[in-house]
């Protein structure tokens, strides 16, 4: 496999996992684009694509677990876009 191939596994994969997080997490997203928050949403975006806890992530999304996700590096963001 090629390098731009695992890029690209690798943008869909962490992509995947940030939007099943932000469900999971109940983040309202009329309210986070309606604050106005692009340079945000932009750093957490990036945070995410480079993120060493993928599978750490994976298992907690897929789980019943009810605790804050303390590997995120987004989950105070996340807390802060919350329904």
């Amino acid at each position: 496999m090629g390098i731009f191939a695992r890029i690209a596994d690798r943008m869909d994969r962490q992509s995947g996992l940030m939007g099943a997080m932000l469900k999971r997490r109940h983040v309202d997203l009329e309210s986070l684009v309606g604050a106005g928050s692009d340079m945000q949403m932009g750093a957490a975006i990036r945070s995410c694509m480079a993120c060493r806890s993928s599978g750490e992530c994976q298992n907690w999304l897929e789980s019943d677990d009810g605790t804050e996700p303390d590997f995120c590096p987004n989950a105070r963001f996340f807390d802060q876009y919350a329904k």
